[in-house]
């Protein structure tokens, strides 16, 4: 397995006790997947100006180009989505400019920054860890925040364990920050840092993993990971494939996480009612070892499933088998890494097609957070409300697989390879 760090931390709330080792970055969000920007298209709706520039409507297009690629959804439309994923769609599909580039350089190597945009809010990130994913969504964050001409300044905290989390959100407060952005995995302790902020009156979003409900109350404003439907549909493609049932393995990280207790019965409710057995499962503490362990004990029981879902990384329950010159079982993930689809490549070189579906890595949905938070900001209202998902196969991403992108890069994002490299690479 390469040496990849664990982005699972991203939205776990049981994952305090994690290390990662260091990587900070930077990155410009561009379209380079998305193709065609187009700047004349739209009616201007999504557009937003103030500060000293205006960011411009993308194209249809564009914007079409990026909701597939960001939500691995082709079904999903522009106009299906609430306005902050609109506007936050606008600026994924909107390349920076260099000046812009350079901003974003300056601000991903400091712990705080001026944006140079003119505007008067300070937005405040407060992050769970450091990983490829955590780092990559820091960078989409950042790039949202230099096209927003409301943010004046960025500041950056990082809290890798309970006690320095709610100790860098309070520092925030007294720094005077209007907005507090967050993924935070771990639940009701984040409790009076939250009662805190909304005593001062920020303005405070968490964007991804869903929270209890006595976290909630001090929120103003969520936007939650669909946990739920990737597995869903990903168990009617299963049911349509062996219309007899089948077997299946279960793995997670940790046992009684908040995450799985949600996505596991969402597929195996499915699954188990259309005569699907589970024959095996196991726990992964998420860590480079356990899934080294559990998918090599995976492949040694000689139980072979025909499906195996997991909420991580799949290299290691696939690796076995391949190296055996044997075609693995069926895979699902909702956390991919771009390694995966370079092992797969390399199967189907040696006779053997990979089967699996992937969702949304979700590590640029720190955008959505930050749309939303400029919303609330705004004076506007919007119910708390769950981010689209989808489920693509493997062979789809396959078609825009790029050999150069990092391998320990999440799927997907919206860099091009040579600036994912540059993220998952530079120091502080």
């Amino acid at each position: 397995m390469s040496n990849h760090f664990l982005r699972r931390l991203g939205r776990r709330p049981t994952r305090t006790g994690l290390k990662f080792a260091t990587v900070t970055a930077a990155v410009v969000a561009l379209l380079a997947a998305c193709g065609g920007n187009d700047n004349s298209g739209g009616d201007n709706s999504g557009g937003s100006s103030g500060g000293n520039f205006t960011v411009p409507e993308a194209s249809a297009e564009a914007r079409q180009a990026a909701i597939e690629k960001g939500f691995l959804n082709k079904d999903l439309q522009y106009d299906d989505l609430n306005p902050v994923v609109q506007r936050t769609i606008n600026k994924v599909a909107t390349p920076l400019t260099d000046e812009q580039w350079s901003k974003l350089q300056e601000c991903m190597t400091a712990t705080s920054c001026k944006t140079d945009n003119g505007g008067d809010l300070v937005v405040g990130f407060a992050n769970d860890g450091i990983n490829p994913w955590r780092q990559t969504s820091r960078a989409e964050l950042t790039a949202a925040a230099i096209q927003s001409p409301e943010v004046g300044e960025i500041v950056y905290t990082l809290g890798v364990e309970v006690p320095k989390w709610i100790a860098n959100v309070n520092s925030m407060i007294a720094q005077g920050v209007d907005i507090i952005i967050m993924n935070s995995v771990y639940g009701a302790a984040v409790l009076p840092a939250l009662q805190s902020a909304k005593q001062a009156g920020v303005t405070v979003v968490q964007v991804g993993t869903p929270m209890p409900d006595q976290v909630k109350s001090q929120l103003s404003g969520e936007a939650d990971d669909d946990l739920c439907k990737p597995w869903q549909d990903t168990a009617a493609q299963l049911i349509k494939k062996f219309p007899s049932g089948g077997t299946y393995g279960l793995y997670t990280g940790i046992p009684g996480n908040g995450s799985a207790a949600i996505w596991q019965p969402c597929l195996t409710k499915a699954l188990d009612a259309a005569g699907w057995k589970k024959t095996i499962q196991g726990f992964t503490q998420w860590t480079e070892q356990g899934m080294a362990q559990q998918g090599n004990a995976l492949f040694a029981s000689g139980k072979k499933p025909d499906f195996v879902a997991y909420d991580y990384a799949l290299e290691d329950f696939s690796g076995p088998f391949i190296k055996a010159g044997q075609t693995p079982p069926i895979l699902a993930s909702d956390a991919l890494n771009s390694v995966f689809l370079q092992q797969a490549k390399e199967a189907e070189q040696k006779g053997i097609q990979m089967q699996a579906y992937i969702s949304s890595s979700r590590c640029w949905y720190s955008r959505i957070g930050l749309e939303l938070g400029l919303y609330l900001k705004e004076g506007k209202t919007i119910p708390n409300f769950t981010i689209p998902s989808g489920a693509a196969t493997l062979d789809t991403l396959l078609k825009n697989y790029d050999p150069a992108m990092p391998a320990n890069a999440p799927v997907p994002h919206f860099f091009t390879a040579a600036q994912e490299q540059w993220i998952l690479s530079a120091q502080a």
